[in-house]
This record gives structure tokens, sequence and C-alpha cells, in this order.
């Protein structure tokens, strides 16, 4: 690996950015005050702001988010990192991953191409295409944002080395609350998100 020291750097804001968003969705499954939810929103972007704007730092040093520079937990902390910021960031990292998988897959993290290109498409309010990304409803239930060509997700998935759809496990209450996760994914509801939705999803 050739910069050891930026994929540490990489990790300690993953886990950072994952404490944060654990800590958020856990508090947003039990709150029922939407001023404070927006004031724990706001203060959560900053923070996510902060962090990518580090990762691009690193990525202009690096050139490409290659496996060869930073490993693969490096490269899946940017991919991860980029998909919490808002949709240029995402999408310039979607394309240097992209880019990457063109010439050299070997040499790439593509398993994460997926989910990047999912919440690339959803929060420019498009239908995904990997059903990666799942959202919460109101009652804390979740559902799947509409997927494009459904019936063929899962062959979409294989290609790129991920596993069928499944339910969400959710990291921010018990799995003994998350009622479905013994069901059939045939049960699942896809629907397209409303307004309110994308926000408390996405951010």
């Amino acid at each position: 690996m050739k910069y050891p020291q930026y994929a540490h750097e990489l990790s300690q804001l993953l886990d950072a950015d994952q404490k944060e968003k654990k800590d958020f969705a856990k508090w947003f499954f039990v709150t029922k005050d939407s001023a404070q939810f927006e004031t724990e929103r706001k203060g959560l972007i900053a923070n996510t702001r902060k962090r990518t704007a580090r990762m691009l730092q690193i990525l202009d040093d690096i050139k490409e988010p290659s496996l060869s520079n930073i490993g693969d937990e490096g490269a899946l902390a940017m991919s991860v990192l980029a998909s919490h910021d808002e949709p240029a960031v995402l999408d310039k990292i979607l394309i240097a991953f992209q880019g990457l998988y063109g010439h050299d897959k070997e040499d790439c993290r593509y398993q994460s191409i997926p989910a990047m290109v999912d919440a690339s498409r959803l929060a420019k309010r498009q239908p995904q295409y990997f059903g990666t990304q799942w959202f919460f409803d109101d009652d804390k239930y979740p559902f799947l944002p509409i997927v494009e060509d459904f019936e063929d997700v899962n062959e979409r998935r294989r290609k790129y080395g991920i596993e069928p759809l499944r339910w969400p496990k959710s990291l921010a209450i018990p799995e003994s609350e998350q009622p479905w996760l013994s069901k059939p994914i045939e049960q699942l509801v896809m629907r397209v998100p409303t307004t309110e939705e994308y926000i408390a999803n996405l951010g």
C-alpha cells in the first residue's frame, strides 16, 4: 500500500462518521420533536462536511482511490464518507471509482459502486438501480425507494460482487425490535418517498 497513513486517517474519519450517524439514528428512532430534529440534523451535516473536506484533500494527494494506494478499508471509508455528503461530493468520488473500475477493476473496490450510484440517484429524486438504500417511514418501518427494472436487481448486484437484496439491519435499535428481519424479502414495500422522508433519510 502506497499511502498507509492516509488509509489509517480515512478509517478514523469513517469511525467518527459511523458513531455520529449511529447516535443520530438512535435519537431519531425515539424523538417526536421536529424542531430538535432539525437542529441535530444541521449539526450532523456540518460535521459530515468537515470530514469529507479532509477526504477530498487526501484524494487530491493520492489522485485515485485505488487499493494499491489506500487499501480496501481506505477505499471503503472514502465511499461511505462521500455517500453521507451532498451530491457534488458523492459524484466526484463515484466518478473516481468508476474511472478506476474502467481501467483496472482489480485495483478498485468496485463493491462500493452500487451504493454510491443509488445514493446519488436518490439525492436527485431518481429511482435507484441496485436497491442498496432503504428508508424508514413515520412508524420506523423500512421501505425500499423505487428500484428501476426491479426484476433484474439481483443480477445487477451480482455483477458487482454484492449479495442478493435483503432486509436492512438497523444498528440504531435492538434486533429484537426489527420484526421485518424475520419476514420474507418478498413482503417488502417499494414506493416513492415523500419529500419529508427524503429529508429525514438523506439529510
